[in-house]
């Protein structure tokens, strides 16, 4: 059983690939991967309607450590990044999709609550909701 935290990962990353020179270079790299990480897991988890708790149960961890996780704050091993992704049905290509790029992206996680909101609602409804919207925010 593989037990590398996500420091060690970096590391190897960083000499393989040749990022990160010098020591505080590869703990900002490190911290944006977290983050990264941590955020993209908090997407499918919300995107699927699920709560901490319910994932950290599936994936038997602490739901604390899954707060800490999607904050950033916390670092993951290959086994317990296993467990929540099992627990989400994602793969790791998906979870590392674009990585690198995820710092630019903006968190749509409001926006996917929206779309859930008005899923199944009536195009009067989903109109309505728009106009309100515009009004609010134009």
């Amino acid at each position: 059983m593989l037990h590398y935290n996500v420091s060690t990962m970096i590391h190897y990353y960083s000499t393989v690939f040749g990022r990160g020179e010098g020591m505080a270079r590869k703990s900002r790299d490190v911290q944006k991967i977290k983050t990264a990480v941590g955020q993209r897991l908090q997407g499918f988890r919300n995107h699927q309607g699920r709560t901490q708790e319910d994932v950290a149960h599936e994936a038997d961890v602490h739901p604390s450590y899954i707060t800490k996780l999607e904050s950033g704050r916390s670092n993951w091993t290959i086994e317990s990044l296993d467990n929540i992704l099992n627990a989400l049905d994602v793969s790791y290509s998906e979870l590392f999709h674009n990585i690198d790029e995820s710092k630019h992206r903006i968190d749509n996680t409001v926006l996917i609550q929206i779309v859930k909101l008005l899923e199944g609602r009536s195009l009067e409804e989903q109109r309505k909701a728009l106009q309100l919207l515009k009004a609010l925010y134009s």
